[in-house]
């Protein structure tokens, strides 16, 4: 199930909420094919779930569902 960035908390929310706002769906479905981003979890104090779980809802968000 992919969550709302309102469902999220701490720093999940807080990188989904960057992505939003600094990425566009195209730099977010190249990060899902990509892989998780380990250097990028790092930063933000987050795990590859979370890293997951923010970028998805950031593309929900995006697209408007």
């Amino acid at each position: 199930m992919v969550l709302h960035i309102n469902e999220l908390s701490g720093n999940t929310a807080k990188f989904a909420q960057y992505c939003v706002e600094q990425c566009s769906v195209i730099d977010l479905v190249s990060f899902t094919r990509d892989g998780i981003d380990y250097d990028m979890c790092y930063k933000w104090g987050i795990n590859g779930e979370q890293w997951q779980d923010a970028i998805f809802a950031a593309l929900k968000t995006l697209s408007g569902k």
